[in-house]
């Protein structure tokens, strides 16, 4: 087996799983573009020295959405210039496109919207493979993708953010970027509905912790406030969100605002699966991926539907053992370095 590589580099957090006859080599660090871009070769530099020599690289781009850019034409120019200069000057790159094909990097920077955000399209073309009928469902830590595959075909309706967003098969929430107060205007507080504040007092992060459904060391995504991805500072966190602190409210006050939280984010994804089911005939199950795959576990019993995981329907030959999970949390960039093994042994 030829060794490649595939990038998913985003606007928070760069990822990256090699595939060679060893198996799978994943690397992932979050990475806040709007803070640092002018720091992406080095970082990228720094994670393809770990990975080691590949022939062929293969990438999907979503940083280009960043306001650290003006444009997505500046966005996808800019990475692209940034990781042909981190990777060996013989290294092969590819650009995933929205088409389901790969692009070598002039046409992706001469046609910036053909390569913008697609790195769905390379988990939903890997699953089609796999399960022909089924609802490919991936929260990560910012977004959800809600994508639809009847009869082995991805049958998405839309092909950039804007259209996606309009079709309800991308979703803009997750499982740890999010504000609070982008998913509820009002919290149960002393038997009254109290509004919350428009303020980055809290992300979602901060309500699955609480709740346990993340773990302190699953937190890739900065806090609010700077501080660590705790309990108590959770906790702390949340009680601003209703201009309060944890001295004012108990703890169980405090977690009855998470478990309310929690339904309404829920519902949201419920909602967004319910429009595009409305749409196709998808006789399978949910498929579920990414940072948030227990959001998609949770949607799929409200609605009564199976769940299963990308892993489990993807049938690859590779034995991961306990990363599976985090091969999951990857899946663009495992998606696109298995797709990518197969034009380059053409």
């Amino acid at each position: 087996m030829m060794k490649t590589t595939g990038w998913d580099i985003g606007g928070a957090n760069l990822k990256a799983v090699s595939l060679g006859p060893d198996g799978l080599q994943i690397i992932q660090r979050p990475f806040a573009i709007w803070e640092a871009r002018d720091a992406l070769p080095d970082a990228l530099h720094e994670m393809a020295i770990q990975l080691g020599t590949n022939e062929c690289a293969g990438v999907t781009i979503t940083a280009e959405l960043s306001d650290a850019f003006r444009s997505k034409r500046e966005g996808i120019a800019f990475v692209l210039e940034s990781l042909q200069t981190a990777l060996p000057g013989d290294t092969r790159v590819r650009v995933f496109g929205t088409d389901g094909q790969f692009h070598d990097p002039a046409t992706a920077t001469q046609y910036p919207l053909l390569v913008a955000a697609a790195n769905w399209m390379a988990t939903a073309s890997l699953l089609a493979r796999h399960c022909s009928d089924c609802l490919l469902v991936d929260v990560g830590s910012t977004t959800t993708d809600v994508i639809p595959i009847v009869d082995g075909i991805v049958a998405a309706r839309g092909r950039d953010d804007p259209s996606r967003l309009i079709h309800g098969e991308l979703l803009y929430t997750g499982a740890q970027r999010t504000n609070v107060c982008a998913i509820v205007q009002r919290v149960p507080l002393w038997g009254y509905w109290c509004p919350v504040s428009a303020e980055l007092f809290a992300t979602i992060q901060d309500v699955y912790l609480l709740l346990g459904d993340l773990q302190p060391e699953e937190c890739s995504s900065p806090t609010a406030d700077g501080r660590p991805a705790t309990l108590p500072f959770a906790a702390e966190r949340l009680a601003r969100v209703v201009c309060a602190d944890a001295e004012m409210l108990s703890a169980d006050e405090i977690q009855a605002i998470a478990r309310h939280i929690a339904i309404e984010h829920t519902r949201q994804i419920v909602k967004a699966i319910s429009q595009v089911n409305a749409r196709n005939d998808v006789r399978g199950p949910l498929v579920a991926t990414g940072a948030g795959a227990f959001l998609v576990q949770a949607a799929a019993e409200h609605l009564g539907l199976p769940c299963l995981s990308l892993w489990d329907v993807l049938d690859l030959g590779i034995a991961v053992g306990e990363e599976s999970k985090e091969a999951t949390i990857t899946a663009p960039a495992l998606a696109v370095a298995v797709l990518l093994s197969e034009e380059c042994h053409v």
